[in-house]
């Protein structure tokens, strides 16, 4: 067990588990549920994992006794310093903040003292240890295990975090801000409809007003819309303004068309290649906005080359691009009377340049009779608003368990 002395090293781990066990019996701490897989060499070994309300933990005295590096309390009880690697690591207890070098950053649940035991979040073997020193260590995702090569290492500068879930400091990977992206505006109208003449821009824009009124709401996330009237922005615009505000998240709102009329119904899209004419039909739709777009070229190749780095960078969120999608179009699968249309990918321009998981959502068909009439009422595009707001936070909440339990 971690004592308060000077020097906190555990010479017996097999002993110190048992006693670990029998503690935590009789004072109804934290419970080891599961393991965290070490990899040194050709050396394999697992380290207890303990399920907090907040999600899994590892032991820091267990970790330092599997990895090196020397523990020493600098407040007895409070704050307890680990040397490795040529970095000092001071983590307080009760605190999410700790202090890496002349850096600090953030976890995603504050440490624990229990029974003795100093409990940090996965995070920080999943997370920091490879960003901080990442020429000794890497976390294999696929096979949830940290590889160790065991190379001593000087300070290194902390690699930046991804726009895509960093927070306005950019030291954490918590979704702390999103992006709600009203569809076409100003003098790209978007989709008319026939009968009540509606135009898409001002449909989307009041679903997505009501979106950012009830996520604030109901979450604590800070939410910025690309436009918050009628006026155009630009496609990549759209992208780099959520990539500037360091937002963790960016969905797009939109109604669809079809030149069938007795098409209905709603889908969701995240950015990949379309694999059905009416995937390809919908993104043509909605890329169509382009043409409105006058920016100058700084070469022949300038398009190419940026489409080329953009798929590149998007491959990293493609998969929490399809969750986010996921949770949003499984709520709106629930509006009675609206037709479930089932999750879709697109190549769409919007989507592009935000690098962070990405969605699209078509909430209607503008084109078809039945639709249209309900888009007339603000009492379906609150339902929609409602939807959408239900996804985007299930989706938040799943994200920040994974990342507390390393996963």
């Amino acid at each position: 067990m971690i004592s308060k002395s000077k020097n906190l090293k555990i010479k017996n781990s097999w002993l110190a588990a048992l006693v670990l066990i029998l503690v935590l019996a009789a004072a109804g701490g934290a419970s080891a549920a599961d393991s965290f897989k070490l990899v040194r060499g050709q050396n394999a070994s697992e380290l207890a994992v303990f399920e907090l309300d907040s999600g899994g933990f590892l032991d820091l005295g267990e970790l330092s006794f599997a990895l090196g590096g020397q523990l020493t309390w600098r407040q007895p009880g409070a704050t307890i310093v680990w040397r490795l690697g040529g970095i000092e690591f001071a983590f307080s207890d009760m605190i999410a903040f700790f202090s890496a070098g002349d850096e600090s950053y953030q976890l995603v649940a504050a440490p624990r003292l229990v029974s003795g035991r100093f409990l940090l979040p996965l995070q920080l073997a999943v997370e920091f240890l490879p960003r901080l020193l990442p020429t000794r260590f890497e976390y294999d995702t696929l096979a949830g295990r940290l590889i160790d090569r065991g190379v001593t290492t000087s300070p290194a500068e902390p690699r930046p975090s991804r726009a895509a879930v960093a927070t306005h400091d950019g030291q954490s990977f918590r979704i702390r801000t999103v992006v709600i992206d009203p569809g076409h505006g100003g003098k790209d109208p978007g989709t008319v409809a026939r009968r009540y003449k509606l135009n898409e821009k001002h449909l989307v824009l009041d679903i997505c007003r009501r979106v950012a009124r009830l996520l604030k709401e109901r979450s604590g996330l800070k939410v910025m819309l690309t436009r918050d009237k009628d006026e155009f922005v630009a496609l990549a615009r759209r992208g780099r303004m959520a990539n500037e505000s360091e937002a963790g998240l960016f969905v797009s709102v939109h109604v669809n068309a079809s030149k069938n009329r007795s098409i209905d119904g709603t889908s969701t899209y995240f950015l990949s290649a379309a694999k059905t004419n009416e995937e390809r039909a919908t993104a043509m739709l909605e890329n169509g906005a382009l043409k409105y777009e006058v920016e100058e070229q700084e070469g022949p190749h300038r398009d190419e080359i940026n489409l080329i780095l953009q798929d590149m960078a998007q491959n990293e969120y493609l998969r929490e691009s399809k969750d986010l999608s996921k949770f949003i179009q499984g709520e709106l699968s629930g509006i009675s009377g609206l037709r479930d249309r089932g999750l879709r990918q697109a190549n769409f321009a919007v989507l592009r340049g935000a690098y962070m998981p990405a969605a699209l959502v078509e909430t209607a068909f503008i084109s078809n009779q039945g639709d249209e009439k309900k888009l007339n009422t603000p009492v379906f595009r609150n339902k929609l608003a409602i939807a959408i707001t239900s996804g985007i936070i299930k989706y938040v909440e799943q994200y920040h368990r994974k990342l507390a339990n390393g996963s």
